[in-house]
């Protein structure tokens, strides 16, 4: 069975290769599109820190999922069941690495940590890929890629220290900032994992057994909560957060992270999530009215940079020997 996971090579032919470019950069674009919801996720689970607790903002997020994905794949699901119940494995360790071990800590870590700090943790993520698909999978991994990462790297320690890298010296970890490096570390694994998804499911039938599983993980806990009293406090603007963590944050998002990890590979997909320190200033720049400063070009320029080494490095990982 191919590799799902693994980048795919050039193909033989003028039209093939075309096809092939096309592929990729639709796949590029995918992935920055995705980190741009998922940088709404951030802001927006800051802003409701108060009013919803993790674990039922984890719950909901993903029941909406599943329901919205339900109606979705309605005529693909008789079809899917069978390879859902063969596969149960890897999907239920997918769900539970996108819910419970993902989400529910980087809740838990804006409620006591900076939206900055949580951001600079969250660009550790690549550095994990690289390590895990390392010890995991025995991937030997070429000069441009590593080259890609450090200099992303550099990039979003430039945004997210305010040009002044000198300030991590005096940086201390404190709960919420681990909370937030476990939802990292499982980002991480998630993102290899997907190399062995099922093949025969379809990249949205996919999402929706994932989404049910996600749900089914997080449904305890989220009774747990609420019979220790914590629960939603329902609103307007609390039910449109919700909503967008669910569809946006969720479907979108996660569909196009599937689909550029399919086409181009664990390792190449990683720098991409260093576009989220890139995107939260932008973010604020709209919508609330915060102004941009250089140390934020030069940081956005060195993650591009870094970024298009990755691509330049062809396959990204190779195999050990």
């Amino acid at each position: 069975m191919p590799d799902p996971g693994a980048a795919r090579s050039p193909v033989s032919g003028d039209g093939e290769g075309r096809g092939a470019s096309r592929e990729v950069a639709v796949a590029v674009a995918l992935l920055a599109f995705g980190v741009l919801l998922w940088a709404g996720n951030w802001v927006i689970g800051r802003m409701i820190r108060l009013d919803a607790p993790p674990g039922g903002l984890t719950f909901a997020r993903w029941l909406i999922a599943a329901l919205a994905l339900s109606l979705l794949c309605a005529r693909d699901l008789g079809r899917a069941l069978p390879h859902v119940r063969r596969h149960w494995g890897i999907l239920l360790l997918l769900g539970l690495l996108a819910s419970v071990l993902q989400h529910m800590p980087v809740y838990l870590g804006l409620q006591t940590t900076t939206a900055t700090t949580a951001s600079l943790l969250n660009a550790i993520t690549p550095v994990f890929i690289l390590l895990i698909a390392w010890v995991m999978l025995g991937e030997r991994l070429t000069s441009l890629v590593v080259a890609g990462v450090v200099v992303s790297m550099a990039g979003a320690v430039c945004i997210m220290t305010r040009g002044e890298p000198a300030t991590l010296i005096r940086w201390v970890l404190n709960v919420g900032d681990l909370w937030i490096l476990l939802g990292t570390f499982s980002w991480a694994v998630y993102t290899i994992c997907l190399r062995w998804r099922p093949a025969e499911l379809r990249p949205m039938t996919l999402l929706w057994a994932i989404s049910v599983f996600g749900a089914a993980c997080s449904a305890p806990v989220a009774l747990v909560e609420y019979g220790l009293g914590q629960r939603v406090i329902w609103s307007a603007p609390v039910v449109a957060s919700v909503f967008y963590i669910g569809l946006c944050s969720t479907v979108l998002a996660y569909a196009c992270w599937n689909r550029g990890v399919q086409v181009l590979g664990a390792s190449r997909t990683g720098p991409f999530m260093y576009l989220m320190p890139v995107y939260t200033p932008m973010l604020g720049w709209l919508f609330l009215g915060e102004t941009m400063e250089m140390f934020h070009v030069v940081g956005i320029a060195l993650i591009f940079f870094g970024i298009l080494l990755t691509r330049l490095a062809g396959g990204g990982a190779k195999p050990a020997a």
